[in-house]
């Protein structure tokens, strides 16, 4: 399977590969002489596959597709102790995260101050998963890694610009928005100017201008380093980056937060 498959999948279209073919890759592991490359192509496959079905190809019941995705990481649990498993632990909270987004934006799960928590949770992992992480192979990454981080921080500012002055969770805001300044700061770091780590932290830039002083829990003006001149760039479509406008419920307190039904408790196995 190349990475224009898995990519189309994810990216709302109709997929170009079936169910079999995901069951086939597993074939390919029998032998026992796969590499550990091999092994994790054929794990993120079935990832993005249980994506695609709960979350694009239909209506996302949330709670089905959480347990689709912890019934995952069990399955390929001896894989976390092997080289490179960084980038499964940040497809595994990508898919999270990915599935509470199209939660809040379809309205089929309330919006709790737990959820938010996990959410901006979710976010931050995965932006400094990326950061601690960098090696000399870091600027050769496909782009679908750069994509996670960059929608990892942009996930990270909407919920800022919707609910920083709404709910508990605004006092980790600063901790979140110095986190994206970082990543920022990282992205621009890697390659040359074409470079795609150049290009989402454009995005991430671009989505922090539109939305502002809308912003809360943040008592700076933007870094200058989160400035940028122009909008028109070209996203994923599951960044859905072309508005600031969220139709999102009201929020929803829930206490005891954790109790929330909608939100599975913290996963020790992330960071």
């Amino acid at each position: 399977m190349t990475g224009w498959q898995v990519s189309n999948s994810l990216h709302r279209v109709t997929a170009v590969i079936t169910s079999s073919d995901a069951e086939n890759g597993r074939q390919l592991l029998s032998s026992g002489n796969s590499s550990n490359f091999e092994t994790r192509m054929v794990a993120e496959l079935a990832l993005y596959w249980i994506l695609y079905e709960h979350g694009i190809n239909g209506a996302l019941y949330l709670p089905r597709a959480q347990a689709a995705l912890h019934e995952w990481k069990r399955e390929w649990a001896g894989l976390f102790d092997q080289p490179r498993h960084q980038f499964l632990l940040m497809s595994y909270s990508f898919g999270q995260l990915l599935m509470y987004e199209q939660s809040l934006s379809s309205k089929s799960a309330a919006v709790r101050e737990s959820l938010l928590s996990e959410m901006l949770r979710l976010s931050s992992g995965i932006m400094q998963l990326a950061i601690e992480t960098t090696d000399a192979r870091t600027k050769h990454l496909t782009d679908h890694v750069y994509h996670m981080i960059a929608f990892a921080a942009v996930t990270a500012l909407r919920l800022m610009s919707k609910y920083g002055e709404n709910v508990q969770v605004g006092r980790d805001f600063g901790q979140v928005g110095t986190l994206i300044y970082k990543i920022v700061e990282w992205l621009d770091s890697i390659g040359p100017g074409s470079h795609t780590g150049h290009i989402m932290s454009d995005v991430i830039k671009a989505t922090q201008r539109k939305l502002g002083s809308n912003i809360g829990g943040s008592t700076q003006a933007s870094p200058p380093a989160l400035q940028i001149e122009g909008t028109n760039l070209a996203v994923p479509d599951f960044f859905a980056a072309n508005t600031a406008e969220f139709d999102w419920d009201d929020i929803i307190p829930d206490w005891p937060s954790l109790d929330s039904l909608d939100v599975p408790a913290h996963d020790d196995n992330f960071i």
